[in-house]
């Protein structure tokens, strides 16, 4: 049986030959897994490119090893999801974290302050959300480890200075170098983690700059589908609303526990993707929840408080459930 591989396969694998780095080529072979059709024609094929994945990730192991355990860019992820912060060198990436975290960041006018990347977790309501600070982006010398960062958190967001006639460059340099690494895509397939270009969170800093706005309209007519978040870290200006955004763009909603007869647990909810279940909410409590349930009750989204529905109910933000067993 012939394989037909598509013509996404041939573009990453063309990646993968070029790839310098174990993670670059890990994301490329795992694409070229995702994008093939799955028959018996490309069995062989299948089992190839899987053992290919497996001696990359031992060649990154053992990258790792050789050149010291630390990585600086290797952030355990905490709390309900992790953001990592991109941009060119003073569009104050660290003036964002100082004032939404607790973190330890340095913030000067002077070009690559950040030397090394540093996380802080920003609260929101009752979650925490990771967000991590990088060093200045300069595309033709990036190292792997922060292209592993990258892919390994939830989302990137790029940040320019509206402050200065660069922010085009800005912005367009950090798509491009995302663009060449396929963490941003024209298209994804199916089953291949990327983004496409108008779905990128871009904060504008600086937007009290008498100039900001002009620099900024300059910016919406080369990017007209991007969505752009306007603040400023001296006036305060946004900064509030930037924990909400981060929220909303991960794609997760809170769910309260409540034991039988007990209160709910409003200050640990568990944090879920959007379109979650009950059956799926019982597998992230326990999987023996998962598998004796019986019956489950919810507040919030149903018709009337602690309604009893079936496995498959799809939860909303907020809502409690009691699970039985």
């Amino acid at each position: 049986m012939p394989a037909n591989l598509p013509p996404q396969y041939y573009e990453a694998e063309e990646v993968y030959r070029e790839a310098s780095t174990p993670e670059e080529k890990i994301a490329a072979l795992q694409e070229m897994l995702a994008v093939m059709p799955k028959h018996k024609g490309t069995d062989k094929l299948q089992a190839d490119i899987k053992k290919r994945i497996s001696n990359a990730k031992k060649e990154k192991e053992k990258k790792s090893k050789k050149t010291a355990t630390y990585n600086p860019y290797r952030f355990e992820k905490m709390g309900a999801g992790q953001i990592i912060l991109l941009g060119y060198p003073n569009t104050g990436k660290s003036s964002i974290v100082t004032s939404l975290t607790n973190a330890s960041v340095e913030v000067a006018s002077y070009p690559f302050t950040t030397s090394l990347p540093a996380a802080g977790m920003v609260p929101y309501d009752n979650i925490q959300i990771q967000l991590i600070d990088t060093p200045p982006l300069v595309p033709e010398d990036v190292p792997g480890q922060l292209i592993g960062a990258i892919q390994a958190a939830d989302f990137p967001a790029v940040v320019i200075s509206a402050a200065t006639g660069r922010c085009l460059d800005q912005l367009s340099g950090t798509i491009d170098f995302l663009e060449e690494k396929r963490i941003v895509r024209e298209e994804v397939p199916q089953g291949v983690r990327a983004f496409i270009p108008k779905d990128l969170m871009v904060i504008a800093t600086g937007i009290d700059a008498p100039e900001a706005r002009d620099n900024l309209e300059v910016v919406q007519e080369f990017f007209p589908d991007i969505n752009i978040v306007t603040v400023s870290c001296t006036e305060g200006t946004n900064i509030d609303k930037l924990p909400e955004i981060f929220f909303e763009r991960l794609g997760i909603i809170r769910i309260y526990s409540k034991a039988p007869g007990k209160e709910p647990e409003y200050e640990s909810p568990f944090t879920m993707p959007r379109g979650s279940t009950v059956l799926d909410f019982a597998r992230a409590v326990h999987k023996d929840f998962a598998e004796n349930l019986e019956k489950a009750c919810v507040w919030g989204s149903s018709k009337f408080p602690g309604q009893p529905v079936a496995r498959d109910y799809v939860l909303q933000d907020k809502d409690t459930v009691e699970l039985h067993t």
